[in-house]
């Protein structure tokens, strides 16, 4: 299997038993018959045996033309071929049982197989598959495209970035794009990422919302919900496939017109200011390093392993943070870039709506 994914060619393969939720997670993606793939990811029940040249700490190990990352569920070895492709290979560890159920039952997401595949696969794999392309930088935003360009709605988390896009599927013509990491490119233009929107318990003031989350879902997931809900919203969550959430999706590319920070601050009201070129950029740096840090710690470890054992390492924090201040540099100097100041306590609807109007109106003012 070949999917078009943030603008590279990707290739697919796995055991049997995990083709079909490995569809389902790219089902959204563009096929790519005859084009040669840049990424090889292959998914498979144990990562092939290598002799490693160090492991410091237990959950990293760095070995000739790689290294392997453990994360929490899941084993993956990243490596450079020869002609300087990436191979990617992929061991997810699953639970079972009572143990699973257990887990189930004491997270905040009663999460389907497809749903805890999906998941893995975005934010362990592809997601930091991008950080080994000098032309790419992901971004922690939410986007979508109104008309023919994107716009971008930043911040860190639990700012409301995926209450105001839930919000803004209700405009005519907004496009899904992305509901947490957007990837850009050097030229500007935003790629669509199809990892399945997180939609919390406080986004479904609405009975159609909450409807909608937990249709063809069985009794314990419902009961799940509605308990961890009446206790706390922000504690239980579920997943949507996000062409169930809006009626247009874009997973192709699409030029960035609008950046949009949201901030909670000291203010009387929702307002809305000029950010400078200088600001956005170390702000998108200094967001995004330490909302990733599960996969930053690991290239911090592979430094510190290649200093200890006198070899080249094959990427580091530094060499990713370089590239990106060049690429949001150049990508983000025609765009138009925005902090909205949010009051530290605002009501949920006001915030939906006052976010959605100012997001709409921008960009149909963008020429």
């Amino acid at each position: 299997m070949k999917k078009i994914i943030f603008g590279k060619c990707y290739a697919f393969s796995c055991d049997a038993s995990l083709e079909a939720p490995l569809a389902e997670s790219l089902s959204l993606y563009a096929d790519a018959p005859g084009r040669a793939p840049e990424v090889n990811i292959r998914i498979v029940d144990a990562v092939t045996a290598r002799r490693p040249t160090a492991i410091n700490p237990r959950v990293h190990e760095a070995f000739e033309h790689g290294m392997r990352t453990v994360f929490p569920g899941v084993d993956v070895c990243w490596e450079r071929s020869a002609d300087g492709g990436l191979h990617v290979e992929v061991a997810i560890r699953r639970r079972r049982g009572m143990r699973r159920v257990v887990h189930k039952l004491l997270s905040m997401e009663y999460a389907r197989e497809t749903e805890a595949f999906e998941q893995i696969l975005h934010e362990l794999v592809l997601v930091p598959s991008v950080y080994f392309f000098d032309d790419m930088v992901p971004i922690h935003a939410s986007a979508v495209t109104i008309g023919d360009s994107a716009c971008l709605l930043a911040g860190t988390g639990g700012a409301g970035k995926s209450s105001a896009m839930l919000a803004l599927r209700k405009h005519p013509g907004a496009g899904f794009v992305s509901d947490d990491i957007v990837v850009m490119s050097d030229t500007g233009r935003v790629h669509g990422n199809m990892a399945w929107p997180k939609i919390y318990g406080y986004n479904c003031a609405g009975n159609q919302m909450k409807r909608e989350l937990l249709a063809g879902r069985g009794w314990i997931d419902r009961a799940h919900f509605a308990i961890k809900n009446r206790l706390n919203p922000a504690s239980v969550r579920r997943k949507m496939s996000p062409d169930r959430l809006y009626s247009s999706v874009d997973s192709a590319s699409a030029p960035l017109s609008r950046l949009y920070y949201v901030v909670r601050e000291d203010v009387p009201d929702i307002r809305l200011s000029k950010l400078s070129l200088a600001s956005v950029v170390d702000m998108t740096i200094a967001v995004v390093s330490a909302e990733y840090s599960v996969f930053h710690d690991h290239l911090y470890w592979e430094k510190y392993n290649a200093l200890a054992t006198a070899r080249t390492a094959m990427l580091t924090m530094e060499e990713v943070t370089a590239n990106w201040r060049r690429v949001l540099s150049g990508s983000l100097a025609a765009v138009g870039c925005f902090k909205i100041s949010i009051p530290l306590k605002v009501d949920h609807a006001t915030y939906q709506e006052r976010v959605t109007d100012i997001i709409t109106s921008g960009m149909a003012a963008t020429p």
